[in-house]
Parts: C-alpha cells; sequence; structure tokens
C-alpha cells in the first residue's frame, strides 16, 4: 500500500522540479526579421529602446566585454556573443539575450571589423 503512494508522490516531486528549474524565456524573437523591430516599437517601447542601445553600444566594446555589459546595463540574462564569424561579406555574429520573458536573437554584420591577410607559418 506504501508504494501505490510514494510513486505519485515521486513523480509530482520530479515534474514539480523540472518545472520550477525551467527559467528559460517563454518567447523567442528574431530580430532579423522584415518587421519585427516596427512592432516592437509599438507593443514594447522599454524592450526596443533597449535593443536599439545594445546594437549601438556593440561597436563601442571590446568583443570580450559585450555579454557582461549587456548583462549589467539592460539586466539582460542567458547573453551570448560567441567569437565566432560567419563566412560573409561583411563578417557576422550571432547575438541573443533575454530581457524579462522575451528572448532576442539577431545575426549582426560587423561593418567596423577590418579584413587582413596573415600568413601561414
Amino acid at each position: 500500500m506504501s508504494g501505490i503512494l510514494v510513486a505519485p508522490v515521486i513523480v509530482l516531486f520530479v515534474v514539480s522540479c523540472a518545472v520550477a528549474g525551467d527559467s528559460r524565456p517563454g518567447r523567442t524573437v528574431n530580430l532579423n526579421r522584415p518587421g519585427v523591430l516596427e512592432a516592437l516599437q509599438h507593443e514594447n517601447p522599454a524592450h526596443y529602446q533597449k535593443i536599439q542601445e545594445i546594437m549601438v553600444g556593440l561597436y563601442r566594446h571590446p568583443d570580450s566585454e559585450v555579454p557582461r555589459w549587456i548583462q549589467t546595463t539592460f539586466n539582460a540574462s542567458d547573453v551570448s556573443y560567441a567569437p565566432v564569424l560567419l563566412t560573409s561579406d561583411p563578417p557576422q555574429r550571432r547575438l541573443s539575450f533575454a530581457l524579462d520573458n522575451t528572448h532576442y536573437q539577431a545575426v549582426v554584420t560587423l561593418t567596423h571589423l577590418k579584413p587582413e591577410i596573415i600568413p601561414a607559418n
């Protein structure tokens, strides 16, 4: 009889822990899609303003400092700005971060980078 009561309690505990531990943002917004920024400007002006400041500020900070800068300045979480350049001309990088309960992602064009040829030794 006690085994019948223990099993549901364990299942309930495991499910509760899984749900409580899932702190990922609820909605993902691709900032590169046409019309997204314009819609965001009307739907959530505070996020729109922060995103505009983030995009401008990317060029003012060394790449290694960008994630911490976004976290501390804009109270963002789950920031990713991996040091991997996409092979395009000009080069691009993936940026993602969460503001409140929304996760934003974008492919950012790095027009400030100057290409250079480094000979292999």
